[in-house]
């Protein structure tokens, strides 16, 4: 059995802590498609939680497609789990194809994001604003102080991890996490490096401002102008891979 780090749940739901600690276990690669998941016993004993809550985590890892149940057996990494977690840096995968993969990329995030900014604009607490808060003005000072790297690294993913916490359903921050992990953070430099410097900080203002209205509908408790807004961000989004990655790339 592989060698596991886990921790006693700390956010939110227990169930959506054990599910996200075990989606991180499989991105870094200490659960591999295949691998034999800790029993039901053991994985009480090791997060200290309820029996109940262990079932409830696995039964939803098994509806995302990302770990399959074995009658008599024990739960276990899906082996189709690399299908579902395409690399996007290879070193030989064409520029067309990481075109391609980008789109289809943003296609995902919309389809998951949008739904989860208008639900965290209709069901968010006090404390879970407080927190998207404090993602939001870590991620701006960060950005204006040219330490974009560090920006999207953590507080960029903690705002969105946020706002899919606020929608208060136990699905949605593994999958938003696992989206916006997709792209490595060294492959995103790299485009940024592409760009001149006035305009990348066009681009870095415009991204904070786009952030910061969805920030304001959710405060609002507007979910359709929490919608509205990580449309207009996806729009963005959409914009600048195809300018990062031009029409003729995608053509040859």
């Amino acid at each position: 059995m592989p060698d596991l780090i886990l921790e006693r749940p700390r956010k939110v739901t227990v169930v959506e802590a054990i599910v996200e600690q075990i989606v991180r276990q499989i991105q870094a690669g200490k659960l591999k498609p295949g691998d034999r998941l800790p029993s039901e016993r053991q994985l009480i004993e090791m997060l200290g939680v309820s029996r109940s809550s262990v079932r409830e985590a696995l039964q939803g890892l098994v509806v995302m497609g990302l770990v399959e149940s074995r009658h008599g057996q024990g739960s276990f990494v899906s082996p189709g789990i690399a299908r579902l977690l395409p690399s996007l840096d290879g070193p030989t995968l064409p520029l067309s194809l990481q075109r391609a993969m980008r789109l289809q990329l943003i296609e995902a995030r919309r389809t998951v994001e949008c739904p989860v900014a208008e639900l965290a604009a209709a069901r968010a607490t006090e404390e879970g604003l407080a927190r998207l808060r404090r993602a939001f003005a870590s991620y701006r000072d960060l950005v204006l102080a040219s330490s974009y790297p560090q920006a999207f690294a953590g507080p960029h993913l903690e705002f969105h991890l946020g706002l899919a916490e606020l929608a208060q359903n136990p699905f949605f921050p593994p999958v938003v996490e696992t989206l916006l992990r997709a792209v490595p953070q060294s492959l995103r430099e790299s485009e940024f490096n592409t760009l001149g410097e006035d305009e990348l900080r066009a681009i870095l203002r415009t991204e904070i401002a786009l952030h910061e209205a969805i920030l304001t509908a959710v405060e609002r408790a507007d979910p359709a102008a929490a919608r509205a807004a990580m449309e207009e961000h996806m729009d963005f989004e959409l914009r600048l891979m195809r300018q990062v990655f031009p029409e003729r790339d995608h053509a040859r």
